[in-house]
C-alpha cells in the first residue's frame, strides 16, 4: 500500500478501523496548526507532505481531493512561510520540513509580528492624543452594551481582561473541552491568581490541572453526569457576562461568544450558576491532572 492509499484510508477511516486513531491525531494536529496561522487546507497539505514524503502538486491535488488552482496556491504559501521546500525536478516536487523546525519558524514569525505591533503602539497613541475629540461626554448613566466575539484568541483575551479587572469575584462554568483550552491558553492561571473569590464549575468528566489543586477545593465543583455539558460562561463582579454561543465543541476559529453588561441578563445567568453550584459536588481525586 503506497502513501496515497494510506492517506485516503486514514481520512475515510471509521471508528472500528486501526487507522482511526491516526485520523483523530491528524484532526487534532490540524486544529492546533490553525492556531499558528495556517488555514485548515494548508495544515492538511503540510501534514500530508510530512507523513508521506515529497509529492508533486497534481499528486497532492488528487490524494487530498483539493481544487487544482487552490493546491498550487497552498503550496506556494507554505513555501513562502518556509515550512515547505520545492525540489529541482520536473514536475516540481514539494516536501515538508521537520515539524519541530516548522513550529519554531511559525512561532518566530508571530513573535516578530507582535514586536512590530508593540513598536507601533506608542506612535499610534501619540498621534491619537494629538487629535481633539469632537463631542462632549454624556452625563447620563452608562447604557447597557454588548459585543460579539469570534475565535479563541479574541475570546480568551477578553476573558483574561475580565478576570484581571475583577474586584470582588468571578464565576466560571465550563465543560471538559473548554477547561482544556483554558488551561493551554494560561487563562486558568489568571483565574486562580487574580480574583478575590473565584468559583469554578466543570463537567464531571473534566480533568483538573495540577496547579489548581492548590486552590481551595471548596471553590471547585463538578456538574452531575445528568446535567448538560455544553454551557460555558464567565461572570465578573456581577457587572459583566461573557457567554459562549459556540464553545470548545467547535474548531477554535468557529468559537463564538457574547459579552454584555446587561444587569437583567447577568442576573439570569447568575441564578443558573447558583443553581448549578448547589447541584454540583466537590471534585474527586481522580480528576486531578498528573503532570510529569
Amino acid at each position: 500500500m503506497d502513501g496515497a492509499e494510506k492517506s485516503i484510508n486514514i481520512v475515510n477511516s471509521t471508528p472500528d478501523s486501526k487507522l482511526y486513531e491516526y485520523k483523530l491525531g491528524i484532526e487534532r494536529i490540524t486544529e492546533d496548526l490553525e492556531k499558528f496561522g495556517l488555514t485548515k487546507s494548508q495544515a492538511k497539505v503540510f501534514i500530508y507532505l510530512g507523513k508521506y514524503g515529497s509529492k508533486t502538486s497534481p499528486e497532492v491535488c488528487k490524494d487530498l481531493k483539493l481544487p487544482r488552482t487552490e493546491t498550487y496556491h497552498i503550496l506556494n504559501v507554505l513555501t513562502n512561510h518556509g515550512i515547505v521546500v520545492s525540489e529541482f525536478s520536473h514536475p516540481t516536487r514539494y516536501s515538508a520540513i521537520q515539524m519541530e523546525m516548522a513550529i519554531k519558524i511559525m512561532v518566530e514569525t508571530e513573535q516578530t509580528k507582535i514586536c512590530i505591533l508593540a513598536e507601533k503602539e506608542k506612535e499610534i497613541i501619540k498621534l491619537w492624543n494629538k487629535i481633539p475629540s469632537f463631542f462632549t461626554p454624556s452625563c447620563k448613566p452608562e447604557c447597557e452594551k454588548f459585543q460579539m466575539l469570534q475565535g479563541s484568541p479574541r475570546i480568551h483575551s477578553k476573558m483574561k481582561n475580565m478576570i484581571s479587572d475583577a474586584k470582588v469575584d468571578c464565576k466560571l462554568l465550563c465543560g471538559a473541552k473548554d477547561l482544556s483550552r483554558f488551561y493551554y491558553s494560561n487563562l486558568l492561571e489568571s483565574f486562580d491568581s487574580s480574583t478575590l473569590d473565584s468559583k469554578l464549575i466543570i463537567s464531571s468528566e473534566a480533568v483538573i490541572p495540577e496547579f489548581m489543586t492548590k486552590m481551595n477545593k471548596l471553590k471547585i465543583k463538578a456538574l452531575p453526569e445528568t446535567m448538560a455539558r455544553n454551557q460555558c460562561f464567565l461572570i465578573k463582579d456581577d457587572e459583566e457576562l461573557l457567554i459562549f454561543l459556540r464553545n470548545a465543541n467547535f474548531p477554535a476559529k468557529e468559537i463564538f461568544a457574547f459579552w454584555t453588561n446587561s444587569k437583567s441578563l447577568i442576573e439570569s445567568i447568575k441564578l443558573l450558576f447558583n443553581y448549578s453550584w448547589k447541584s454540583s459536588k466537590i471534585v474527586e481525586q481522580k480528576q486531578l491532572m498528573i503532570q510529569n
